[in-house]
């Protein structure tokens, strides 16, 4: 099982923490969208999208009402 609350992204740019902006269903898989922390980073740039299998997607399965994107911005 994947928990993407577990995971840990670093932007490619500056190096500093990425926030889950976004969740995004697509067919077989769950999207998350990270964004930079720092805010000095162009989002179009520095965006990174982690897909998780739906089988294997933990967060999701125990969030169904919010498609695992509870708690994001």
């Amino acid at each position: 099982m994947i928990n993407i609350r577990d995971v840990s992204v670093r932007c490619g740019r500056c190096l500093n923490f990425m926030t889950l902006t976004a969740y995004a269903p697509r067919e077989g898989w769950n999207a998350y969208t990270f964004e930079c922390d720092v805010g000095s980073c162009d989002p179009a740039g520095s965006r990174t999208v982690v897909e998780v299998p739906v089988a294997l997607d933990e967060f999701a399965q125990k969030h169904p009402d919010c498609g695992g994107g509870c708690g994001t911005r």
